[in-house]
C-alpha cells in the first residue's frame, strides 16, 4: 500500500530526530552530563507523570491506527494512521528510557512514589472500551468519520498533557519532547479537520447515493439510505443510527415509537435478500424480523393505528397487517407512495399517474380524489392536513383532507423522499441535499449537503 502521501511538517521531523538521536538521557558519567547541562537528577514527578501517562496514551494511538483498514477509506487517512504509527512508537521508546534513568516504573502509580493515574483518568483524551467497540463495528465512510473526530480529541488530550509538562516539568529532554508533541499533533489535527470538511471540528458526513424514506422523532431526522439508517441532528451532524447497513428501502415510524422498515442486506451475508417487514424499538441501532422474510421488499411503507401497509416491488402488489405477521393481499395496485390517515387506519391515499387516489375500506377499493393535483409523494400528518410533492417538485398542501389545494414553495427538482415533522417542519430529500421548511413549504433551507 502506498503510504507516502502524508507528510509531516519538515519542522516537527527535524524535531523529532533531534531528540530520538538524544535518546537514553545521561551518559553514565556524572561529570560528562554536567557537562552537557543535562543532569540525571533533573527529572521531578511532572517528569514522570507525563512519561507514564504518554505512553499510555501513545499506545492506544498505534492500536487506533492499526483499526484503519486497507480499503474502503480514503488513501489520506491510511497515510495519516501510518505517520501517527511512525512517530509514536520511537516516542514510546525514548519515554520508556527515560524512565529507566530516572529510576522509575512504566505503569501508572509505578515507581518513586509520584503516583501515577491508572486506567487512562490521569491521560485525557482517552477512548472508553466502548468507542473503541464502536469504531471497529464501523464501516467504510462511517469508520473514517469516527476515526478522524476520536484522534483529534485524542490529540488535543495528549497537547494539553504536554503543556502541563512545559509548564511543570524540570527535565529538558522530556520538556523537549513535549514541545515536539505540540507541534506534531497541532499539524496532525489541522490535517483531520480538513480532512473532516471544515476547521471546526464538524465531521463531514456521508455523501447518500440514494434516499428512501424519513422520518422525524425527538428532534432528529431519520433518513434510510442506500447504505444504511442514518440520524441528522438540528445542526446538520450526521451518524449511523445502527450498524445494519442494510438497503432500507420502505421506511416509516410509528406514532408509538418503533421504526418499521424494509430492503436488501448491506454485508450481512447471513440475510435473505428481500427482508420482508423489519421492526426496530431503539430508533435503528437494531432490526429484528417480523414477517414476510425472504418473499417482500416493500419501496412503499407506513403504518397507523393498528395497521400497515406496504406495497411490495416485486408483485406489484398491496399489502396490509394488523398484527405485523399475517397479512391480506389486496391486489395489484400501480402506486408510487402511500400515506395513512392518522386517525383512521382503514383510510388510505396513494399517489398515481392519474392522481391521488383515496381508500376508505383498508386498501380494497380507491376512489379519484377530485380536483387534486398530480402528486409523486405525499404525507398526511395531522386529519385534515396533507402535503404532496408533484413530479417536478412543487409543493402542495391541502388544509380539508385533500378537498382543496394550494401551491406552497418549489424543490427545483423531483424530491427522493419527504416528511412532515411532529411540529410541522417539511422534510424533502434531494439528489444532493436534504432541505427543511418551517412554513408549510413555502420556503426551504439546506438541512445537510453533499454536494
Amino acid at each position: 500500500m502506498d503510504r507516502t502521501r502524508f507528510t509531516l511538517p519538515a519542522a516537527v521531523i527535524a524535531a523529532a530526530g533531534l531528540l530520538l538521536a538524544g535518546c537514553g538521557g545521561d551518559s553514565g558519567d556524572p561529570a560528562a552530563d554536567a557537562a552537557s547541562g543535562v543532569p540525571s537528577s533533573a527529572a521531578n514527578a511532572a517528569d514522570a507523570e507525563f512519561a507514564r501517562q504518554m505512553i499510555e496514551h501513545h499506545t492506544q494511538a498505534i492500536e487506533m491506527a492499526a483499526m484503519v483498514p486497507a480499503d474502503g477509506v480514503s488513501p489520506e487517512l491510511t497515510d495519516l494512521a501510518a505517520a501517527v504509527e511512525a512517530v509514536q512508537q520511537p516516542e514510546i521508546d525514548q519515554l520508556t528510557a527515560m524512565l529507566e534513568r530516572w529510576g522509575e516504573g512504566a505503569s501508572p502509580g509505578s515507581g518513586g512514589g509520584h503516583g501515577g493515574h491508572g486506567g487512562g483518568s490521569g491521560a485525557g483524551g482517552m477512548m472508553s472500551d466502548e468507542d473503541l467497540d464502536a469504531l471497529a463495528a464501523a464501516t467504510g465512510v462511517e469508520f473514517e468519520r469516527s476515526w478522524l473526530t476520536m484522534m483529534i480529541e485524542h490529540h488535543r488530550g495528549a497537547i494539553a498533557m504536554a503543556e502541563t509538562e512545559l509548564a511543570e516539568g524540570a527535565d529538558p529532554e522530556a520538556r523537549a519532547l513535549a514541545q515536539a508533541v505540540v507541534d506534531a499533533q497541532e499539524a496532525e489535527i489541522a490535517q483531520m479537520e480538513a480532512m473532516l470538511g471544515g476547521g471546526d471540528g464538524t465531521a463531514a458526513g456521508p455523501a447518500f447515493s440514494h434516499i428512501h424514506g424519513l422520518g422525524a422523532v425527538g428532534g432528529l431526522l431519520y433518513v434510510a439510505t442506500h447504505e444504511g439508517l442514518y440520524e441528522i441532528g438540528a445542526a446538520g451532524e450526521v451518524v449511523l443510527a445502527g450498524p445494519d447497513d442494510h438497503d432500507f428501502m420502505g421506511f416509516t415510524t410509528t406514532g408509538t415509537g418503533e421504526f418499521l422498515a424494509s430492503g436488501h442486506p448491506g454485508s450481512r451475508t447471513d440475510l435473505p435478500g428481500d427482508l420482508g417487514l423489519l421492526e426496530s424499538a431503539d430508533a435503528g441501532a437494531s432490526w429484528v424480523s417480523r414477517s414476510l422474510s425472504g418473499e417482500v421488499d416493500f419501496h412503499a411503507l407506513d403504518a397507523k393505528g393498528s395497521m400497515v401497509y406496504g406495497w411490495s416491488s416485486g408483485t406489484g402488489e398491496l399489502l396490509a397487517s394488523a398484527d405485523r405477521t399475517t397479512w391480506d393481499r389486496l391486489g395489484q395496485v400501480p402506486l408510487a407512495d402511500l400515506t395513512i390517515h392518522p386517525d383512521d387506519d382503514q383510510t388510505l391515499l396513494i399517489t398515481t399517474e392519474q392522481g391521488p387516489r383515496l381508500s376508505s375500506d383498508g386498501g380494497r377499493t380507491f376512489g379519484p380524489l377530485g380536483g387534486a393535483p398530480v402528486l409523486f409523494l405525499a404525507d398526511w400528518p395531522r386529519t385534515a392536513e396533507l402535503y404532496g410533492v408533484t413530479p417536478d417538485g412543487l409543493v402542495q398542501h391541502s388544509a380539508d383532507g385533500g378537498t382543496t389545494w394550494h401551491e406552497r414553495g418549489g424543490l427545483g427538482e423531483r424530491p427522493q423522499a419527504i416528511a412532515v415533522g411532529p411540529d410541522g417542519a417539511v422534510y424533502a430529500a434531494l439528489a444532493s441535499s436534504i432541505v427543511v421548511s418551517a412554513d408549510g413549504g413555502e420556503t426551504f433551507a439546506e438541512l445537510y449537503s453533499w454536494a
